[in-house]
């Protein structure tokens, strides 16, 4: 009988994720619009480095204030109507900004509050999305569900989205904001049927003070074991350097660079391909070599690769840095994940996740504020070599710490489960 059982084909993915792919897809397309058309209008109307990152600073601070919150309600309320509400709002202030541009009343502070309304609305949608994806994927199946997220994701934010948006902007300004907005009206009304689902009627209330204990016990976990301590200070790091380089990247490819809006898109390209062989080939890299090792020559190659876009600036460099670098990105993420997972005690997996969100999104405004800075007090290439150099520099002081926290056992016994750490998440 138990024999009968392993072989007894998996639980298939029901028809319902079909419509949440869907809605995933659309919802991502548009964003990939966006994140392309929203640094180009904003170069357009006040070519300065300064006023490029306050749009960036603007667009990331939503994942700072209400990443968590936003978290604490999908477990409260039907994550399809959560999803629904948030893709409508998107639609709403896109197709609102659409409109304006075509008035000619559009300014950079306006910017700043599409970008920040806009990404908002996305921490509520992406919450409820894992939220609704885990209540209708039967257990089994969650594997194959969240591979079929990421290839999407990959193809839709970081490879579609842009180089339509890229294309569209040439043509005409408002139009990538048109389409992204039909995207979200669309992506909204796929998500309708999934509301009525049995499986979201019963939604287990958790307040808010609870979901903020649970985040900051996480964060004291970060503290304790030396292994998540070492990786969440890398990995904040590594995220101010990014976040300080992607809020010029724009000037970098249209002025330094000289690319066209068309080509601009090309570069974001390259990292998804770059991304997309990582994820095909990291499991093989993996069990050849030890993790430590191979997380140390990612981060020399994003550290190496950013310095040399800011020394030699040159569309090949910068195309051929691009791919490498989401060869390194998408190794360091997988990797990084895998190295948190297993250093982090089962009682703690949810609240140690919460908490490296916090800190992850919670520097990348004050990173696009420093690129900003220094694109402003000296060159947007400096911006890119600057931020290979404090990565490089991280390299060098983590590098032992990786390697010896490599050989120490996971915190994950029952002794080490007590106080008020060990409650249920």
């Amino acid at each position: 009988m138990g024999d009968r059982a392993e072989q007894a084909p998996a639980p298939g993915i029901p028809r319902s994720f079909r419509s949440l792919i869907a809605a995933w897809a659309g919802s991502l397309s548009g964003d990939g619009l966006r994140v392309v058309a929203l640094p180009l209008l904003a170069a357009q109307i006040d070519p300065t480095p300064a006023a490029v990152a306050a749009v960036a600073v603007a667009s990331a601070l939503p994942w700072l204030l209400i990443a968590v919150p936003a978290g604490a309600l999908a477990d409260r309320i039907n994550p399809a109507r959560s999803v629904m509400i948030a893709h409508l709002v998107r639609g709403v202030v896109t197709v609102a900004l659409m409109a304006l541009l075509l008035a000619g009343t559009v300014t950079i502070a306006l910017l700043c509050v599409v970008g920040f309304v806009i990404t908002a609305a996305e921490t509520f949608a992406d919450s409820a999305a894992q939220s609704l994806l885990v209540r209708t994927v039967p257990a089994p199946a969650l594997e194959r569900a969240n591979a079929r997220f990421v290839t999407v994701e990959t193809i839709a934010l970081d490879l579609v989205g842009p180089l339509t948006g890229g294309a569209l902007f040439v043509v005409a300004s408002w139009l990538p904001f048109a389409v992204s907005g039909a995207l979200f009206f669309a992506s909204a009304a796929v998500i309708v049927p999934l509301g009525r689902l049995p499986e979201l009627a019963t939604q287990r209330q958790r307040g808010g003070p609870r979901e903020r204990l649970q985040v900051a016990s996480g964060l004291r976990e970060l503290v304790r074991n030396s292994t998540l301590r070492v990786l969440v200070i890398t990995v904040a790091v590594m995220a101010l350097g990014n976040a300080a380089v992607d809020g010029q990247l724009v000037l970098y490819a249209t002025g330094t660079l000289g690319l066209s809006d068309a080509l601009y898109p090309t570069l974001l390209a390259a990292y998804s391909v770059g991304t997309l062989i990582a994820a095909a080939s990291v499991g093989a890299i993996s069990r050849r070599f030890r993790g430590g090792p191979v997380m140390m020559l990612a981060l020399t190659g994003i550290g190496g690769t950013m310095l040399l876009m800011g020394l030699f600036p040159h569309p090949v460099i910068g195309w051929l840095c691009y791919a490498i670098m989401g060869l390194a990105g998408g190794t360091w993420n997988v990797l990084s994940a895998t190295r948190r997972q297993r250093s982090t005690r089962h009682d703690m997996i949810a609240r140690v996740s919460s908490a490296f969100r916090v800190v992850a999104w919670g520097v990348n405004p004050v990173g696009a504020a420093l690129g900003g800075a220094i694109g402003e007090v000296w060159h947007v290439p400096t911006v890119f070599a600057v931020s290979g150099l404090l990565i490089l520099a991280l390299g060098l002081l983590v590098a032992k710490s990786f390697v010896r926290a490599e050989n120490e056992p996971p915190a994950t016994g029952f002794a080490a489960e007590s106080g008020a750490d060990a409650d249920r998440t």
